[in-house]
């Protein structure tokens, strides 16, 4: 018989609970490791709801892609076109994977933006003044690439699968968990940046917050939207 591969991860429990759950829990005679996190479908599951972590192993993730890539991207046969289109298809997926769901902090989004700044470096190279090479600026960057940069394309992604999420029946998990207003108490301190929060946060700064939900019912004007915040 093969091994039992099921782990169990105990979340938003006490560390009174994890102490008594300990490392190992049994259910009808199956012994299950006790784990804080896990990867499912590409994305990895934390017991503290650590979106930052899941954001830098996405990066990690792409490096591993850029670099593979890195030869390609400094070819001087290959036009900047061509190379932004392999950023934009084979290594910035594997960066965003999963980005409709991230809680960002503006520490995550400064991280995407090194990252791809990195990238765009290396495919438009660097700057000669007066014989002597510099680094291009981030404007400059910005202006020769022409695209939406990686923070917009993950607020977009958010805002498209709100409204996805909204228009789904009432009785859809997703719609569920999302309308729900949970009952009890939030945690002492500084409370945890929310999802829901961020989505309307991103539309309030286009003037689109309000009466967001009913707006998202027609496709094409959500789609406006989007497009927009990709602008």
């Amino acid at each position: 018989m093969p091994q039992n591969q099921s782990t169990y991860m105990l979340v938003g429990g006490t560390e009174n609970d994890r102490i008594r759950l300990g490392s190992n829990v049994t259910i009808d005679g199956d012994t299950f490791e006790v784990v804080e996190e896990f990867v499912y479908l590409g994305s990895l599951l934390m017991a503290e709801n650590n979106v930052s972590r899941e954001i830098r192993r996405c990066i990690i993730s792409g490096s591993r892609a850029y670099y593979g890539l890195q030869k390609k991207l400094r070819s001087k046969k290959i036009h900047p076109r061509t190379k932004c289109t392999m950023y934009k298809t084979l290594i910035r997926p594997v960066i965003i994977y999963g980005h409709e769901t991230w809680t960002m902090l503006e520490e995550d989004l400064q991280a995407l933006g090194v990252f791809e700044r990195r990238v765009l470096r290396t495919i438009f190279g660097g700057v000669q003044e007066n014989g002597v090479w510099r680094r291009r600026m981030n404007h400059e960057l910005a202006a020769l690439y022409g695209e939406p940069s990686i923070q917009k394309v993950a607020k977009a992604g958010r805002i498209r699968w709100a409204g996805h999420v909204a228009r789904m029946p009432d009785n859809n998990p997703a719609n569920l968990v999302f309308a729900t207003d949970p009952v009890g108490t939030r945690r002492r301190g500084a409370q945890r940046a929310r999802w829901a929060d961020q989505v309307e946060r991103d539309l309030a700064s286009i003037g689109r917050d309000r009466g967001w939900r009913a707006a998202a019912t027609n496709r094409v004007l959500w789609r406006t939207i989007v497009d927009y915040v990709l602008s």
